[in-house]
């Protein structure tokens, strides 16, 4: 018989049923025995991994995905990966500047139909009104007022004196001007009640200002926090060359600890980028005088990202000195000083413009990113293409931005960049009053 017929027919004897029985206990113990195979593979799978050796890579297995869409959690005690930093946006803000601003007329043109208080009429929009959309958008405006605003009468011995009334604080912030410096030769004209009285008036109109020898931390908006000083100190050539040579050098040493001090003291006060506003130079000259040049550049030195100077009534060049920015002469801008500036002898007497720069800051740090300049026109009465004063010229006290690429345009630039060939206006203060007030 088969095996296979044996397993298969036949009736059970005594030994077919023991086997039967035995088979029947294998197969128990095999059922019982795989669960605790599969506990012990797991407790194995979840042990503590043995210490690597000494060099070797030691890493633990991930552990099986979650039957599930969401993602697992992070191993206990074991932070997730953060997520990189992103680099803060740059943010840029643009800083315009404008020259001299007199507005009035000297006494002795008072009542004229072509002073300037004549002219403006009470309308404080009309000497900005050709040039203030290039300040209303921008972070800082800054100029150079030279005379006094009070409704009280004041005399003085000076020359030349301006002497507005109080409400002309207006003009300013019609136009869109932010800050102006006092620190000059023409503040005191009138003496320390003046002053007084031209503080007050700005202070009116919510106008910033610093006066000689002092600080301005400047913010709007959560913005760029700019410092400014500003600084006279006898330091224009007039004042100068009536002093000994040894009182020269001893005023411009004083001069310099001054502008040291003031850069860290705006350092201190939290100033993120800072201005030199300095008043000096020759008047009617093209060109800054060796003293201007050297307290410009040092005012760099010691840590200043801009110098901003005035005094000389005439554009002047620009220049990029180290990592810092300085205009030597901005010129006239809404100056009531000059009906005919020149006289019509100096064929740049009207040329003036405004200059901006744009700083960028970023994390935590600012710097200048660009600088431009838009040459200007002091008065809109005239040709913006090609003018060149005479002796019947008029100025309008309305600066206008001249036509770009026309002769007149092309004149202002070479005077910022140092290549104007004009001859420099030479004043006679012997006869101050022809020379100057034409």
């Amino acid at each position: 018989m088969s095996k296979r017929n044996r397993r298969r027919g036949g009736s059970r004897t005594v030994p077919a049923i023991l086997l039967t029985l035995l088979s029947l206990a294998v197969v128990a113990l095999m059922i019982l025995r795989i669960p605790a195979m599969k506990r012990a593979e797991a407790a194995e799978a979840f042990a503590p991994a043995s210490p690597a050796p000494t060099g070797a890579v030691s890493h633990t297995a991930e552990p099986s995905a979650a039957p599930s869409d969401a993602e697992p959690d992070p191993t206990p005690g074991q932070d997730a990966t953060p997520a990189p930093t992103a680099e803060p946006k740059p943010e840029y803000f643009t800083i315009s500047m404008v020259g001299d601003c007199s507005m009035a007329s000297n006494p002795d043109k008072k009542g004229w139909a072509i002073a300037y208080e004549s002219v403006i009429n009470g309308d404080y929009s009309y000497p900005f009104a050709n040039t203030k959309s290039y300040f209303e958008d921008d972070y800082l405006t800054i100029a150079n007022m030279e005379g006094n605003l009070s409704d009280r009468p004041y005399s003085s011995i000076e020359w030349f004196t301006f002497l507005s009334p109080a409400a002309y604080a207006n003009i300013l912030t019609e136009g869109g001007v932010d800050f102006v410096t006092l620190a000059n030769n023409h503040t005191m004209d009138f003496g320390q009640n003046a002053y007084n009285d031209t503080t007050a008036a700005l202070d009116a109109v919510d106008l910033a200002w610093a006066g000689e020898n002092e600080t301005y931390l400047y913010q709007t908006g959560g913005g760029l926090k700019v410092g400014l000083y500003c600084l006279y100190n006898r330091l224009t050539y007039n004042s100068m060359t009536i002093l000994s040579a040894d009182a020269q050098k001893k005023l411009v040493e004083e001069s310099r600890e001054l502008i040291s001090h003031a850069e860290k003291e705006l350092r201190e006060q939290g100033a993120e980028y800072v201005i030199a506003c300095l008043h000096m130079g020759r008047e009617g000259f093209y060109e800054p005088t060796e003293v201007q040049t050297e307290m410009c550049r040092y005012a760099v030195d010691a840590g200043f990202d801009l110098v901003y100077c005035t005094h000389a009534h005439r554009l002047q060049p620009a220049e990029k000195y180290k990592d810092g920015m300085i205009f030597y002469g901005m010129g006239n801008w809404t100056f009531g000083g000059h009906t005919n500036p020149g006289n019509g002898t100096d064929p740049g007497a009207y040329d003036t413009g405004i200059a901006r720069v744009t700083v960028c800051r970023q994390s935590g740090k600012a710097r200048l990113e660009s600088f431009d300049f838009i040459p200007c026109c002091l008065s809109s009465n005239v040709d913006l293409t090609d003018f060149t004063p005479n002796p019947n010229s008029l100025n309008n006290y309305q600066p206008t931005p001249y036509v770009q690429g026309g002769k007149s345009w092309e004149r202002a630039m070479s005077m910022l960049n140092g290549t104007y060939a004009g001859a420099n206006y030479i004043t006679d203060y012997g006869n101050v009053l022809q020379a100057m007030n034409g």
